[in-house]
């Protein structure tokens, strides 16, 4: 059964608890690295990675490898679908006590206008923990919907 939505700040706020000072954290692109940024303390250390395209994960599985430190990732889910192949690399390589994978799934692309995005499974190797969460009440940046974005395009075409 999965579990009920909680927002995006809780969610973080949860993981940021749970891991503390001591872990580096590894912040996906978009909405999460700015929800991130707005949830830490300056105490936490946090690698940004805007633009990444759903690659946090490989780069924290990279810093994990190369250090003794723990290693947070807080990931999204159209991110992590961009990536998927990763969570096997991760599931086969990345030390289980050192090394967590956070995906905070909204069911959309949010960063680039809340598309949808496909449904995840209940569980993935190499993800620790799938947190879904709510939008918090933020409208698409797009301001029309993709079907209708589609349609508009198509008979544009078709002139």
């Amino acid at each position: 059964m999965k579990a009920e939505p909680s927002s995006r700040s809780a969610a973080i706020r949860q993981v940021l608890g749970r891991h503390g000072t001591d872990a580096i954290y590894v912040a996906s692109t978009g909405y999460v690295s700015r929800a991130v940024a707005a949830e830490v303390s300056p105490e936490h250390v946090v690698l940004y990675m805007q633009g990444s395209m759903g690659l946090a994960p490989a780069i924290g599985l990279g810093i994990v490898l190369g250090s003794d430190r723990t290693v947070v990732v807080l990931n999204g889910d159209g991110a992590l679908l961009m990536s998927l192949g990763t969570t096997h690399t991760i599931r086969d390589r990345a030390p289980a006590d050192r090394f967590f994978h956070y995906v905070l799934d909204n069911g959309c692309h949010e960063s680039v206008g809340g598309q949808p995005c496909a449904p995840l499974e209940s569980s993935y190797p190499g993800v620790t923990a799938i947190l879904p969460i709510t939008r918090d009440g933020k409208p698409p940046r797009v301001p029309v919907s993709p079907p209708d974005n589609v349609a508009q395009v198509r008979a544009r075409i078709a002139r």
